[in-house]
Formats: structure tokens, C-alpha cells, sequence
């Protein structure tokens, strides 16, 4: 690695150029041009990367301890089933605030217009623009069938509540309610929609943390979820510092 990476004082602004540095270095190796590249490093952070349990005190590799068996918390479902129609992919919107300004809907051709300036100017990639319209061509979206997974769902970034007015069934992980209560603003959002919300509850508690029960959040996935359907995994999972590369690993 450069040296400056070590002296680097403000990460936060300065990992750019090291992240690119890092890319570039494994695309021009023979490994970097497939998939083995990527695999390799993220079998290295598994296995590197270490998993404290907080009930038994067990201390593992991250890979160990999500393929071992032996869980020290298991989660109950909870489902949160709306009874509405399915939204109108006509009424479907999105709300731009510029710095300082007000919000606005946009949607259709206004909201094309919107993403072709920004396209102009070098912050998105044309094919946003292609995505919009090919949306508003659907006939209608039905997502009834389809399972997502969102880590972080309580994000504003997220798709949460555009997911359910769809159909959609959404397993949503979030931490417990702390001082900023969350659970059940979602569950109301559900109860309204046409979609249906699972959450991962112990006793009594919705939410689950995705550093301290890993494994477990995984299990509760894959008892929730039947066989044989779609299943997309959404991130929107953050937080400062290290904790960011450990909750992405997780």
C-alpha cells in the first residue's frame, strides 16, 4: 500500500484516491478480471474479521460463527400484513429538495427532465433516465410474490415504503427503538399498504443489531423466507468510522 495511506489524517475525505488505487491494482491482475479477485478479498475478511458473541462470549472467526449452528439468540417473525390496492405506477413520485430550498414532487416527464440535467452535469449515469421511463411504460408493478431484504430499513435513503405500497413482502432489520423510536412508524406504513412487513422480534422486541447478532438475523432470513422465491438483498446499513467496514461485513 502507498505510505500515505497510514499518514492519512482525515479519512473521511482523503480514502478516494486509495480506494481507486486499490481497484485499479487487482483489475490489472489476471484474478482482478474475474470474480476470483473479489472473492478472494471478501474470503479474507471473513475469515480475518472476528465475531464476538454477546451472550456466550464466543470468539470466532465472522465466517465461523455464520455457518455454525449453534445460536445463542433466535428471532421470531413478526408480520405486519396491509390490505390496500397496489399503487398506481402513474402517482408514483419523487420529492427533490435543492440546498436550502423547498421540496417538489417530481414524476414522468418532469422527473426525466430533472435526471437529464443532472445527467449534463456529470452527477448520474444516462441510464437513470432510461430506468424512469422504462418504469412509467410498466403497465403496473406487482410485487406480491417478490421477497426483500433491507439491512438498515429504517433509512431514509431507503425503499421501504415504496416496496410495500407495491406488494411487496419486505424483512426489514433495523436495531431496537432507542431514543429514536422507528418500529412503529414502519408497522403503521405496512398496515397501510399493500405489501407485507416481517420483523425480527425477541421477546417481546422488535429489531435486531447487525454487529452484535449476525448470525442469527441470517437464520431468522432463512426460516422467513419460502422456497423457490425471489430474494434481493438491499443495504442501507450505515455508520461512522470502523463501524462502517464491520456492518458491511456483516
Amino acid at each position: 500500500p502507498d505510505p500515505a495511506l497510514h499518514d492519512r489524517k482525515k479519512w473521511r475525505f482523503g480514502y478516494m484516491p486509495h480506494v481507486v488505487a486499490a481497484v485499479m491494482a487487482l483489475a490489472n491482475t489476471e484474478q482482478g478480471r474475474d470474480l476470483r479477485g473479489s472473492d478472494a478479498v471478501l474470503d479474507y475478511v471473513y475469515t480475518t474479521m472476528r465475531f464476538i458473541d454477546p451472550v456466550s462470549g464466543t470468539d470466532v472467526s465472522l465466517k465461523e460463527a455464520m455457518e455454525s449452528k449453534k445460536l445463542s439468540t433466535r428471532f421470531t417473525n413478526f408480520a405486519a400484513e396491509g390490505k390496500s390496492s397496489l399503487r398506481s405506477v402513474q402517482d408514483f413520485s419523487v420529492n427533490f429538495a435543492p440546498l436550502l430550498g423547498r421540496g417538489k414532487p417530481y414524476s414522468g416527464v418532469k422527473l426525466a427532465e430533472l435526471l437529464s440535467s443532472w445527467t449534463e452535469d456529470g452527477s448520474i449515469d444516462r441510464s437513470a433516465i432510461e430506468a424512469v421511463r422504462f418504469f412509467y411504460q410498466l403497465p403496473k408493478i406487482d410485487l406480491k410474490d417478490k421477497y426483500f431484504v433491507l439491512l438498515g430499513a429504517s433509512s431514509e435513503m431507503g425503499a421501504l415504503e415504496h416496496l410495500l405500497e407495491y406488494g411487496a413482502n419486505v424483512l426489514a432489520v433495523a436495531r431496537p427503538d432507542g431514543r429514536k423510536p422507528k418500529w412503529e412508524r414502519m408497522i403503521s406504513c405496512a398496515q397501510r399498504s399493500a405489501g407485507t412487513l416481517h420483523c425480527p422480534t425477541l421477546n417481546g422486541k422488535h429489531g435486531a443489531d447487525l454487529l452484535t447478532q449476525t448470525p442469527a438475523i441470517a437464520t431468522w432470513i432463512c426460516e422467513t423466507i419460502p422456497k423457490d422465491k425471489d430474494v434481493f438483498i438491499c443495504s442501507y446499513a450505515y455508520m461512522d468510522g470502523a463501524n462502517f467496514v464491520r456492518i458491511s461485513a456483516a
